[in-house]
């Protein structure tokens, strides 16, 4: 587990978290960079040294102490120069070596569908509208032809089913004997058209990561798994110099 930095940096951070809650950890991070460093524990991209400030702050440390923490629970020697930017560029480098994802490419913000269902889903019609916009967003209107009226009416029951059934695009695509990124296709595409016809923005910058995913949660829970786990190691090893001390070495 030494080895492993995104584990290492959770034990740090459940050990300095001190009497924050982790809800009150949580509101302090704020929604992006919450989101940044559960992409993180999950994986999915590395930790950048603005990110890494903020998780600092809040906790309320000096981001040097947790680059310091950080370094002595994995036995490496930092310099005392820009500690900062030497452990991150060490998490950058282990992170590009056992990523199978180029750059940071996982989508930074919620789906087109999670945007809508968090927020227009009370908007967005049961039965399909007359919108013939084709099956992608284009800035010119697509033509009019039996054909894309008939891929935006089948994106758009895909789209229903996803926001308001709240079943997923592999689900959907199953259903219909397609593959679910077909099915996400079609229905980003009947998004788009309904989009741009009801003026909203699709963005998804406003929406909180916990609307789009379960890697906040599991954060938490990797927190408390990975800080228990530290603290039971550390209290094994007092009790074993404890009883050293008492009756000389053990075998």
């Amino acid at each position: 587990m030494k080895s492993d930095l995104r584990h290492q940096l959770l034990i740090q951070i459940e050990m300095l978290r001190g009497e924050i809650s982790h809800s009150q950890l949580s509101e302090r991070l704020g929604d992006i960079t919450e989101r940044a460093l559960a992409r993180y524990v999950a994986g999915k991209s590395y930790l950048i040294e603005k990110e890494f400030r903020q998780v600092a702050k809040a906790l309320g440390m000096d981001a040097e102490k947790l680059a310091y923490a950080w370094a002595a629970s994995l036995r490496v020697r930092i310099s005392d120069e820009d500690i900062v930017s030497e452990i991150l560029s060490r998490a950058r480098l282990r992170w590009r070596q056992h990523a199978r994802i180029a750059k940071r490419a996982v989508p930074s913000h919620p789906s087109h569908m999670a945007v809508i269902r968090a927020k227009y889903a009370d908007r967005l019609p049961r039965r399909t509208p007359p919108l013939w916009f084709g099956s992608s967003y284009s800035p010119t209107r697509a033509e009019d032809t039996p054909q894309n009226r008939a891929r935006f009416a089948r994106g758009y029951e895909m789209l229903i089913e996803s926001v308001h059934g709240r079943l997923s695009a592999r689900d959907i695509g199953a259903l219909r004997g397609i593959s679910g990124e077909r099915a996400r296709q079609l229905m980003v595409g009947a998004a788009y058209a309904w989009a741009q016809r009801e003026k909203v923005d699709l963005s998804g910058k406003t929406v909180p990561f916990r609307n789009e995913a379960r890697l906040v949660r599991n954060l938490y829970a990797a927190l408390s798994f990975f800080g228990q786990q530290q603290f039971t190691h550390i209290t094994h090893e007092v009790e074993t110099r404890r009883r050293t001390g008492k009756g000389g070495r053990t075998s």
